[in-house]
C-alpha cells in the first residue's frame, strides 16, 4: 500500500484553505462589507445619513446615478432628479439620499427625503434650503414611477448601464463584470417586482368613488397605506390616504399620551413615530439603525422653525395675536394650550375636512402595526385608529402651504375664507404669496409647467381632494383675517 504523504496533504489542504479564505475575502468586500454612515454635524446627518435600509431598499448607487441619464425621456423636465423636486446642494447626491456601502455604494432615501423644501425669495435668487420642512416641491409618486419606467425600459440593459457608468468614471474590470453580471440583472427585477406590487393598489380602480385613487403629486404622499398593504401585508381596500408631508421643527418630546403625532394622532410616542417612519422607509425591524433613528429623534425636538424671510408690520402683527388669542386659535395651535396636538373629533362643527385619510388608517392596520415587531426591542404599543385630525402647532406656517392634512387650500387667506378656495390649483412652486401666504398657486405660466409634469394640478373634487372643513375664524372681517396672517408670518 502506497505510503501516504502527509506534508503534502497538508500543504494541499493548507492552500485550499488559504484559496477559499482568499475567495471568501474577495465575496465578503464585493457584496456584504458594510460601511457605515454617520457625520458629526446633526443637520448633515439629517441630510446624508442613513437609517439602515440600504440593504433591503437601496439601489447600487452608481446604478442610480446613471438612470437620469439612460431614460431622460421618463423624467419631466432636464436636471435629472431635481426634476422631481430633489434638492442639491453642491453634493453629487441630493439632500435625503443617502450612500452606504454594503459590498457596493448604494443609495437609500432617509427622513430628509420627506423633509426639506426650498423657497425663493427673490426672483433670480438662489433658493434657499428648509431642512425639516414638507418637500412641497418633491414628486414622490413621480420618482418611483422614474425608477419603474427606466427598469422596463430597452436601454435599462448590462451594457447601456455600465456603459453610462464608464461615461462618469472608471470601473474595475472586476467591478464592472458584478455589475454587467449581478447587480444590474437584480435591479432591474427587483424594480420591476416593486412597481407590479406597488401599482396593483396605486392604480386600482375603486368602486366607491367611480375612479382609480388619485395622482399624490408635489409634496404628498400615501405612506401609511404603503404599509398597510406591503408591510402589514393586509389585504387591499378601497381607503385614499394620500396627504402632505408633515414639518419636522420643534416636535415636543414623547410624553405618553400627551401628545398625538402624524396627521389623524394615529400615535402618541415620537420615538415609535420615528421608528415606524423609517420602516415607511425602506428599513426592516432588523436593519434599522435604532442609535441614528434616536439621534434623529432628538433632532427634531431641537430643529428650529425658517423665520419670515420679509418684512412683518409689527403693529398689524401684535393686532393678530390678539385676534388670533380671541378666535381661540391659541387653544388648539399654542404649546400649552387645552387642545395642543390633541385629535380634534371630526364631527366638530368648524372641522368637518376630508375624512378620507382619517378613515384610511383602521383599527386592524393600528393593531397589525402593534404586532408588526412583537417579540424585540422595538415592540410597538401606540398605534391607534381616531375619529379626528391632530391640532398641529404653527411653527413656520408660512413656509408649510398648501394646507389642511391633504394639501388642499393654498394660503392661508383661502383657509380663513373658505367661499374663495379655488377648486383646482397648482402645487410644486418655491415663490412666496407674501400676501396671502403660502407659496404661489396661481402664475400665468402653472398650467404650462403642469403639462410638463414640473408642477401639479390638484383638483379637490377628487376622492381625498376635498377642501372643505376646518371653518374657524371664517367669520373675522378682512382686517382681522389680514392682521392675523401677519402674526402667523411670526411664527
Amino acid at each position: 500500500m502506497r505510503k501516504i504523504d502527509r506534508a503534502k496533504v497538508r500543504r494541499v489542504v493548507g492552500g485550499l484553505l488559504l484559496l477559499a479564505g482568499v475567495i471568501g475575502l474577495f465575496v465578503w468586500y464585493k457584496f456584504f462589507r458594510d460601511v457605515q454612515v454617520s457625520y458629526a454635524d446633526d443637520d448633515e446627518n439629517f441630510k446624508y445619513g442613513s437609517i439602515g435600509n440600504e440593504e433591503n431598499a437601496g439601489i447600487p448607487y452608481l446604478i442610480w446615478k446613471a438612470l437620469p441619464e439612460i431614460c431622460p425621456q421618463h423624467l419631466p423636465g432636464p436636471g435629472g432628479y431635481a426634476s422631481l423636486g430633489m434638492v442639491y446642494e453642491g453634493r453629487e447626491a441630493p439632500i435625503g439620499i443617502s450612500v452606504r456601502t454594503i459590498g457596493v455604494p448604494r443609495a437609500a432615501i432617509n427622513c430628509a427625503f420627506c423633509h426639506v423644501s426650498t423657497v425663493r425669495v427673490e426672483e433670480g435668487a438662489a433658493p434657499r434650503v428648509l431642512l425639516g420642512a414638507t418637500s412641497a416641491q418633491l414628486d414622490v409618486e413621480g420618482y418611483n414611477r422614474f425608477l419603474w419606467a427606466c427598469a422596463a425600459d430597452p436601454r435599462f440593459t448590462p451594457d447601456g448601464v455600465v456603459e453610462a457608468i464608464r461615461r462618469a468614471g472608471e470601473l474595475s474590470w472586476i467591478d464592472e463584470q458584478i455589475y454587467r453580471r449581478v447587480l444590474v440583472p437584480r435591479t432591474r427585477t427587483a424594480l420591476l417586482e416593486q412597481r407590479d406590487q406597488v401599482t396593483a393598489w396605486m392604480d386600482a380602480y375603486v368602486p366607491s368613488v367611480g375612479h382609480r385613487r388619485p395622482r399624490w403629486g408635489r409634496g404628498r404622499i400615501d405612506l401609511f397605506n404603503l404599509l398597510k398593504f406591503h408591510r402589514l401585508n393586509l389585504p387591499l381596500d378601497e381607503t385614499i390616504g394620500v396627504s402632505d408631508m408633515m414639518p419636522l421643527w420643534q416636535m415636543p418630546p414623547s410624553v405618553r399620551g400627551n401628545y398625538s403625532y402624524f396627521w389623524d394622532g394615529l400615535n402618541d410616542s415620537l420615538t415609535e413615530v420615528a421608528i415606524s417612519s423609517a420602516i415607511g422607509s425602506g428599513a426592516t425591524v432588523s436593519s434599522l439603525d435604532r442609535d441614528q433613528i434616536g439621534r434623529i429623534e432628538r433632532w427634531m425636538t431641537r430643529a428650529p422653525a425658517p423665520p419670515y424671510p420679509y418684512a412683518i408690520d409689527g403693529a398689524l402683527a401684535a393686532e393678530g395675536r390678539r385676534v388670533y388669542v380671541r378666535s381661540g386659535c391659541a387653544g388648539c395651535h399654542d404649546t400649552g394650550g387645552a387642545r395642543y396636538r390633541a385629535v380634534i373629533p371630526l364631527d366638530e362643527q368648524e372641522l368637518r375636512t376630508d375624512r378620507s385619510r382619517m378613515e384610511m388608517w383602521t383599527p386592524e392596520a393600528a393593531a397589525a402595526f402593534n404586532r408588526h415587531a412583537e417579540g424585540t426591542k422595538i415592540d410597538f404599543d401606540r398605534f391607534r385608529s381616531t375619529t379626528g385630525y391632530v391640532a398641529t402647532p404653527l411653527h413656520g406656517i408660512w413656509a408649510t402651504g398648501p394646507y389642511l392634512h391633504n394639501g388642499s387650500v393654498p394660503t392661508l387667506w383661502h383657509l380663513l375664507t373658505p367661499a374663495e378656495r379655488p377648486r383646482v390649483f397648482y402645487r410644486g412652486l418655491s415663490e412666496v404669496d407674501r400676501e396671502r401666504v403660502g407659496f404661489i398657486h396661481d402664475a400665468a405660466d402653472t398650467t404650462a409647467l403642469a403639462r410638463k409634469g414640473l408642477v401639479s394640478r390638484y383638483d379637490t373634487s377628487e376622492p381625498g381632494n376635498g377642501n372643505q372643513g376646518h371653518t374657524y375664524g371664517a367669520e373675522l372681517s378682512r382686517d382681522d383675517k389680514m392682521a392675523l396672517i401677519e402674526y402667523m408670518k411670526t411664527l
